[in-house]
């Protein structure tokens, strides 16, 4: 025990580990001693080894089911650092309350509400007669309850086509705590999806990247996000996330095929097939040296006015500005922690590329000579497309230039009828209309 108090004194990442090693052999002589295992539990959230910290805390518990721990936690443990559980001192309710912590920074927020329903249901929660709940003892399950809340109401509102409402409700739910950043990466990818389906193509690109800064492995986001940068035809950005997005898509068929079912495989297969014909022909587009979708990117019409450009380019602009980026991960963690560190270098990196593509875009729209050019050129490359309805190698993509039916200009709205007509698919008609 003093060996091991001397290590976790230390702070260190590498003096940790030895004093989770220590403290194991410590555990072999006795089994039972709440001060190893509380030590124990310190140095595994001190090392974010949350999973191997949920299976110890519940093993505790059936330590404390079979009356091995009898004695309380003092509220002055120094695994709460001043801590939620002051007025509940039970060594039941401490175990409870960090196996919690550990389920919220997994981002496994459902789960964790099934492991409070397990406990409350418990005779033994109950002592001395009292009748309190987790939550009246817990605040962090109130939290957990609130965020998962408010993504049910955005996904519902989405689905009804009430995107903005849908953006306000996701942005409560990161509001309340970005350190579930799993949880938090979710949000932020389906507040991008919301975005798309209002035109608002800058805004979802930035929610991605903050998504995958949360998280790196979250291939939807990358999915998202390299189809975003298609439609502004950034081809490069969009080939380098469906690289990693194959593989990882590979990664996971490979873990599938010996522990999950056949259909969960071929789910898996089918992703990373249509990843690889998708990959296949951004490479192709980016070998056409094919410039951006400059108005798309400043969000304006491409009849707009030399104001209304400036205008949108200083909103961009101070909107996107990198010293800005990553102000909305607003969170209670240590500012020291290594992984917010690197977060928050991702999140300004991509908001520099960001911001570098709004200056690139003004630049061209801001000159009438450039513009005149730039414009002449999207028309000669917009042609071959006009009234081949049927080409079935259509694709969002080329949608994307033209503004929604209802508020583009009179011209721009008559070439769109011209181009795909009253004669274009349902489906095709939908993804026009949702995108809008």
């Amino acid at each position: 025990m003093k060996q091991a108090a001397e290590l976790l004194g230390r702070s260190t990442s590498g003096d940790t580990d030895s004093a989770v090693s220590v403290i194991s052999e410590g555990l072999i002589i006795s089994s039972y001693s709440e001060k190893l295992l509380q030590m124990k539990v310190d140095a595994l959230l001190r090392l974010k080894k949350y999973e191997e910290l949920i299976q110890l805390g519940e093993q505790i518990l059936g330590y404390v089911e079979s009356n091995f721990l009898t004695s309380g936690v003092g509220s002055n443990s120094p695994v709460f650092h001043g801590s939620d559980l002051k007025s509940a001192p039970s060594f039941k309710v401490w175990c409870c309350s960090l196996i919690l912590k550990s389920y919220f920074y997994l981002g496994k927020l459902e789960e964790s509400l099934v492991f409070v329903k397990k406990q409350e249901e418990s005779a033994s929660l109950v002592e001395r007669g009292e009748s309190r709940t987790l939550e009246s003892v817990i605040p962090l399950i109130g939290t957990i309850c609130e965020m998962l809340h408010h993504k049910a109401a955005g996904n519902e509102a989405y689905k009804s086509g009430k995107h903005a409402e849908a953006v306000e409700y996701y942005t409560t739910a990161i509001s309340r705590s970005v350190e579930s950043r799993s949880f938090a990466a979710i949000c932020f990818c389906n507040r991008a999806a919301a975005y798309r389906a209002m035109g608002q193509i800058l805004e979802a690109i930035a929610d991605c990247c903050i998504a995958i800064a949360l998280d790196g492995n979250y291939y939807k986001a990358i999915s998202r996000r390299a189809t975003l940068y298609e439609m502004i035809r950034d081809y490069g950005q969009a080939v380098a996330d469906l690289q990693k997005l194959v593989f990882l898509l590979t990664k996971e068929v490979d873990k599938k095929t010996n522990h999950f079912r056949t259909s969960d495989k071929m789910d898996c297969v089918n992703e990373l097939r249509q990843a690889r014909l998708k990959l296949s022909e951004m490479e192709e587009a980016a070998r056409n040296d094919t410039p951006l979708n400059m108005y798309l990117i400043l969000g304006v019409d491409p009849s707009a006015a030399a104001s209304e450009i400036k205008k949108a380019y200083r909103k961009a602009a101070l909107k996107y500005h990198p010293d800005k980026a990553g102000q909305s991960l607003v969170r209670n963690e240590n500012p020291d922690d290594v992984i917010w560190k690197q977060i928050a270098e991702d999140v300004h990196k991509d908001a520099d590329r960001l911001f570098k593509m709004i200056g690139e875009a003004y630049a061209v729209l801001s000159d009438p000579a450039k513009r005149s050019q730039y414009d002449l050129e999207e028309e000669m490359r917009n042609a071959p497309n006009r009234g081949n309805v049927s080409d079935t190698s259509k694709t969002f993509s080329d949608f994307h230039n033209y503004p929604c039916e209802r508020t583009g200009s009179r011209r721009h709205r008559q070439e769109f009828r011209r181009s795909y007509g009253t004669s274009m698919r349902g489906s095709e008609r939908n993804h026009y209309n949702w995108y809008a």
